[in-house]
C-alpha cells in the first residue's frame, strides 16, 4: 500500500484578489441593470399595446351599438356594452387623474365619441369615431373634460372611468379582468 508524501505548501495556492474579485461584481451589477431596463420596456410596451386592444375593442362595441340604435351609448348605457378591460395595464398615478375616460358630444342622443386610456407607461391613447387608436399628444390634464375636448370641439366629459384612489366603488370593477 502506497500512502501519499505529498505536502501541500500554502506559498503555492493563489486565490483571487480582491481586484479581481471586484471586477467580477461590477460586471454581474452592469448586467443585471441593463437586465432590469430592458424588462421594464419590455413591460411598457406591453402595457401600450394591451391600453391600445382595449381601446380598438370598446370601438368595435361602440360601432356596433351606433349600428343598431343610430347613436352611440350614453354613460348609463355603456356598461351594457359588456367589455372588458385589463387593469393591470392602466396608470394608477397621479390619484387624481382618470385612467379611462368615455367621452360624448350629447346627453341624450351622442353622435360622436372619443375613449382614452393612460397606460402604465405613461403614454395616453384615444380612439374615436373618426380615428382609430392613436396617441393622445394634448397636454394631459387632471380635469378629463379637458382631455375630452382636446381630441374633438364639442365632446365633453360625459363618463369617467378608472380612479386610482377608488378601491371600493366605481363601473372600473365591472370592466376588469
Amino acid at each position: 500500500m502506497r500512502v501519499s508524501t505529498k505536502v501541500f505548501n500554502s506559498a503555492n495556492q493563489r486565490g483571487f484578489t480582491i481586484v479581481e474579485l471586484l471586477i467580477v461584481i461590477v460586471v454581474i451589477g452592469i448586467l443585471a441593470a441593463i437586465t432590469i431596463v430592458a424588462y421594464n420596456g419590455i413591460q411598457n410596451r406591453a402595457a401600450d399595446t394591451t391600453v391600445k386592444s382595449d381601446l380598438r375593442n370598446i370601438a368595435n362595441k361602440l360601432a356596433v351599438f351606433q349600428a343598431d340604435n343610430n347613436r352611440y351609448p350614453t354613460a348609463a348605457q355603456l356598461d351594457s356594452l359588456d367589455f372588458k378591460l385589463a387593469n393591470k395595464s392602466y396608470a394608477i398615478s397621479p390619484a387624481t387623474t382618470m385612467n379611462f375616460t368615455y367621452c360624448y358630444d350629447n346627453i341624450s342622443t351622442p353622435t360622436t365619441f372619443a375613449v382614452l386610456g393612460m397606460s402604465k407607461s405613461g403614454n395616453i391613447f384615444y380612439v374615436s369615431d373618426t380615428s382609430s387608436v392613436a396617441a393622445y399628444t394634448a397636454t394631459w390634464t387632471t380635469n378629463s373634460g379637458t382631455n375630452c375636448t382636446n381630441i374633438a370641439a364639442g365632446l365633453t366629459l360625459n363618463y369617467n372611468g378608472y380612479l386610482s384612489t377608488d378601491t371600493t366603488t366605481g363601473p372600473w370593477r365591472a370592466w376588469t379582468e
